[in-house]
């Protein structure tokens, strides 16, 4: 019994640490899907950036880009920017897009990346998949979603 409260307390200790690391966008190091290197300076500074960190072979991320795909529209006007970030290889993500999230792909303000060595998991401290992250314009965090249910309600907490 310990042993398990123990736990309990190191993972809201780590938990904690988590969110306040993330208070300003943090410095990171992935790539564009063509190999590109992409970092925090490349991030659009004219709107609200949103990472969704998601591995094209889960059933969570398929959920949750399925209801995105059916807000494409929307997504489309909305002011933010969207860095879908991926854990898995080029031609899944690829493959993913084209199968789960056609209405997505050529939207001018979605931008996919690539986490090679899950570097980006461990700099965000990813816990579930899919998880995202919304910044404001001055790369301050808004707030952070875990999992496919609140994955994809970044939309509600736009500044107006």
């Amino acid at each position: 019994m310990r042993y398990c409260f123990l736990f309990l307390a190191m993972m809201t200790v780590q938990s904690s640490f988590a969110q306040s690391e993330l208070e300003t966008l943090p410095e990171f190091n992935i790539f564009t899907l063509e190999g590109e290197t992409f970092t925090q300076d490349d991030i659009k500074k004219d709107s609200p950036s949103y990472f969704i960190y998601y591995d094209p072979s889960c059933g969570h991320c398929v959920r949750a880009f399925k209801v995105l795909n059916l807000k494409a529209e929307q997504l489309k006007n909305a002011d933010v920017h969207i860095y879908a970030v991926s854990a898995g290889a080029n031609q899944q993500t690829l493959k993913f897009f084209e199968e789960i999230a056609p209405q997505l792909k050529d939207l001018e303000n979605l931008h996919l990346l690539k986490d090679k060595n899950y570097a980006f998991a461990d700099i965000f401290f990813v816990g579930l998949f899919p998880s995202g992250y919304l910044y404001d314009e001055d790369n301050k965090l808004i707030k952070t979603y875990e999992g496919e249910a609140e994955a994809v309600l970044f939309l509600n907490d736009l500044p107006e």
